[in-house]
């Protein structure tokens, strides 16, 4: 009893401690920003260790998914950036699972290693093509967060998954009530500027850097929870769900992202395909059905998208306008900058095509690529001086990867892809968590068609929405393995 005691007083002590000395660092940094680093590296170690000896991983994992709708960035030396306090926390985060790993879990007890293989090629083209950038530095610190994201929010969320399958949606629900205290924060500001749609691009500043991240992010979300209502058994479960899904669909009407409103499109008709039991060969074959159509029909479809006059910017443009203003690439600045953007990144990949130009350096080098004919007001000859409006990348998670990555970039991005369509239209059949990872998958697949057009798996909120969904899809496929498939005779 006395031991206990002395336990618990021992716990309290570090506790009250520990939110003593954030609370202080939090103050210096609001009135240091250069002091974030050298706290990060003083606290970091010792809070993991706090965080792992106590079992503190789960409630600390929902706090971090509960805060990063809120993350914005804060400079922190000239030219660097962080998000706070998303990215320390995911340091932290990392901390923790090197400490779980080392102490409990270790490799050949770990199932999911069989699942991590196939992230591998990926992460292995970010090594392999640093060593032929011309920013180094800007190269390390871009991969490094990007294996940060997905130790964290795939390896380290697939373990504490496959113990507790609850646990995601959980986090889910505490990463959209962030989101929602997001959205009542811009419709307050969608109202100071007296409900003009053409501020909508900005109203979720400074937590989201313009309305297409906010509207992708809503959309996996509304995607997510409507296929848990089609697959729930329970009653209450599948009214919440729907609500939930409603709730992010308006959000994604709100956002007036055009992508995210066709990513929901897109998933609307897999999910079609899925209840009526479609397996992988099954979409292979309407892919490649597509594809013959629209090569045979090419012509005709180019001069139907010249006539198109909608742009995405009118003001008095509905939904159904500004869906149809996608094609528009003719006279709709937005489109033209971004096919002037898709092309550069296509030059970039022939120019290198085995080595890349170097993970993130995609904005400093793709100028000199650009196409005169599409340049445009939005078209950036500076980097370091951006017109209002413009900014990004090269609008598209494919290209992006061709560019910087080379060949092996987008190889090892494919490959992750392919067995997610694996899992969920061949390996999920005769399992007992079939209907979770059709949800996950269902899930997914909104970025996976977004990221055609834009990309965000750089950015701490939509990492861990992307990573973590696709952890809890491959937690699920391993969770209790051997009982979980039915037999087939």
């Amino acid at each position: 009893m006395l031991l206990k005691q002395q336990r618990f007083s021992r716990l309290g002590f570090i506790s009250i401690s520990g939110a003593l000395l954030l609370c202080l660092a939090f103050l210096l940094i609001a009135s240091t920003p250069n002091l974030l680093i050298p706290v990060l590296l003083l606290s970091t170690l010792p809070l993991a260790y706090i965080i792992s000896r106590f079992q503190w991983q789960v409630p600390f994992i929902k706090i971090l998914a509960f805060s990063l709708p809120f993350s914005l960035e804060l400079q922190i030396f000239e030219g660097s950036m962080l998000r706070v306090p998303g990215e320390p926390l995911i340091v932290l985060a990392a901390a923790v699972f090197l400490f779980k790993f080392i102490s409990e879990w270790r490799l050949k007890r770990v199932k999911l290693f069989k699942e991590w293989v196939w992230v591998l090629p990926f992460m292995a083209a970010y090594a392999f093509t640093i060593p032929f950038s011309g920013l180094l530095f800007v190269s390390l610190k871009f991969a490094m967060v990007n294996y940060v994201y997905i130790v964290v929010f795939y390896f380290f969320l697939s373990i504490l998954f496959s113990e507790n399958p609850k646990l995601f949606p959980q986090m889910l629900l505490l990463f959209g009530a962030g989101m929602l205290l997001v959205t009542f924060w811009s419709v307050f500001r969608l109202w100071q500027w007296e409900w003009n749609p053409v501020v909508v691009r900005g109203i979720f500043r400074p937590f989201y850097k313009d309305h297409t991240i906010f509207g992708a992010s809503a959309a996996l979300l509304s995607a997510f929870w409507f296929s848990y209502a089609v697959f729930s058994k329970e009653k209450l479960s599948r009214f919440l769900s729907l609500g939930a899904g409603i709730t992010f669909l308006g959000i994604v009407l709100f956002s007036a992202s055009r992508g995210a409103f066709m990513s929901i499109a897109f998933f609307s008709g897999l999910l079609l395909l899925v209840l009526v039991g479609a397996r992988l060969k099954h979409l292979v074959i309407i892919g490649l059905a597509l594809l013959i159509i629209v090569l045979i029909f090419r012509e005709p479809i180019q001069t139907r998208l010249q006539r198109i006059e909608a742009v995405s910017y009118d003001s008095e443009a509905g939904l159904i306008d500004r869906t149809v203003s996608t094609g528009n690439v003719t006279t709709d600045v937005s489109n033209i900058e971004r096919l002037n953007r898709w092309v550069s990144a296509w030059r970039m990949f022939r120019e290198r095509p085995l080595t890349g130009f170097g993970p993130g350096t995609y904005q400093f080098e793709y100028i000199p690529f650009q196409e005169p004919s599409l340049m445009n007001r939005l078209t950036v000859t500076n980097p370091w001086d951006i017109p209002e409006g413009s900014g990004g990348t090269a609008h598209s998670e494919y290209l992006l990867a061709l560019s910087e990555l080379g060949i092996w970039g987008l190889l090892g991005f494919m490959i992750i892809l392919g067995r997610w369509f694996f899992i969920a239209f061949n390996k999920s059949h005769n399992h007992l968590n079939r209907r979770w990872m059709l949800v996950a998958f269902l899930a997914l697949s909104t970025y996976i068609f977004h990221a055609f057009f834009n990309n965000f798996l750089t950015t701490d909120k939509f990492a861990f929405l992307f990573w973590g969904t696709a952890a809890w899809l491959i937690s699920n496929l391993h969770y209790q393995n051997e009982e979980n498939v039915l037999p087939t005779g």
